[in-house]
């Protein structure tokens, strides 16, 4: 009573009756799969007609519903290859419909694509411009500040020149050509370093011919410094007479003059002929020289009459100044025209002013 009895029958719903009914079921399946598979091997074996490609399928009930049946072997061959042929040409006409929308597809992107590259090209070249604009302010700012503490370098002092040139209000703080030419030989060379950094930054039209012609300038100053400290001896250097001559020959000329002489240069060299090849190019190389001089002065004669001119406007209508600019000239009054009288009322006049005269006369000697 104490202990459980080995014999004791298993409760109905138990985990080994769990077990018991999993491997009955099991053992029914393993023996269904065991007579389909004899079934299979006792059936006898159906052998499938081998149809022979070379032939062709007929679709008798097709042909008997459309009236083909009646028709002739040769006439059904006939018309089975219009139809063929048919197809064939649709078939084409698809594929060639095909390759048409493929190439349009084709030219659509590449068309998308060249107007996004457009696009991002003229986005990055005004990127560009900004970044430019924006580096060439601060270079300006920084031009500003260094002349304001009185440390100011060449470089400053043209461009506050040329940014400033159309602002009457501030003042010209020196002549280009003569800032140039006063300076040594290594502010010479910082500064041509410096006018390639504004040349590539100012993209203004007349600012960048004014970087040129100094750039210009600042080449044939140096080759002076150069010259100053060794004397060229080889045969393409022009002494000192000639040099003097093409000087003269340069003196107290225009820009446009400079420029026509220039190109009557070039057309000599050009031309060939008996003529000294050396002297001449040295002299084409002297002339180009001189049209940038002459531009700068130019400029520099341009801005100064504007200066005086804005200063006199100013003065005149501000009143300071006694000699007007544009002069009032006083309109002259208009003599009386005589009035036209009849004869007999001016002898009557007449008649009483010799009457007066008379009676004036004769008052002294009474």
């Amino acid at each position: 009573s104490s202990g459980i009895n080995a014999e004791w029958p298993l409760r109905p719903g138990g985990s080994d009756d769990k077990k018991h009914k999993k491997k009955k079921k099991k053992r029914k399946h393993s023996d269904k799969e065991d007579e389909v598979e004899e079934e299979t091997r006792s059936a006898p074996r159906i052998e499938m007609p081998q149809s022979n490609k070379d032939d062709k399928f007929v679709w008798k009930k097709k042909q008997q519903r459309d009236g083909l049946d009646k028709l002739s072997a040769v006439d059904q061959e006939l018309l089975f290859k219009m139809k063929e042929n048919e197809k064939k040409i649709e078939l084409w006409k698809v594929q060639r419909r095909r390759e048409e929308r493929e190439l349009e597809q084709a030219a659509r992107t590449e068309e998308l694509d060249r107007v996004r590259l457009e696009k991002e090209s003229e986005m990055f070249k005004e990127w560009q411009e900004q970044e430019g604009e924006f580096h060439l302010e601060q270079a300006r700012l920084r031009s500003e500040l260094r002349i304001q503490n009185n440390r100011a370098n060449p470089v400053d002092l043209l461009a506050y020149y040329i940014h400033h040139a159309d602002n009457q209000d501030t003042e010209i703080l020196g002549e280009p050509l003569q800032v140039v030419q006063s300076i040594s030989t290594r502010e010479l060379e910082d500064l041509q370093a410096d006018i390639a950094v504004y040349k590539d930054l100012d993209r203004n039209k007349n600012s960048q011919q004014f970087w040129e012609d100094l750039e210009v300038v600042c080449e044939e100053q140096a080759k002076k410094h150069k010259s100053q400290l060794r004397v060229e001896k080889n045969r393409s250097s022009i002494n000192t007479a000639v040099g003097v001559d093409v000087t003269k020959i340069f003196k107290s000329k225009t820009s446009s003059q400079l420029n026509e002489m220039y190109k009557g240069i070039k057309k000599k060299l050009q031309a060939g002929g008996p003529i000294d090849v050396s002297y001449w190019e040295k002299v084409s190389e002297q002339a180009f020289v001189e049209i940038s001089k002459a531009r700068l002065r130019e400029k520099h004669e341009e801005i100064m009459k504007k200066r005086e001119f804005a200063k006199k406007t100013k003065a005149a209508v501000s009143g300071e100044s006694s000699s007007q600019l544009f002069p009032i000239i006083a309109e002259e009054p208009e003599e009386p025209k005589e009035e036209m009288k009849p004869p007999k009322v001016e002898e009557e006049k007449k008649k009483k002013e010799k009457s007066t005269d008379c009676g004036s006369a004769l008052i002294p000697l009474l």
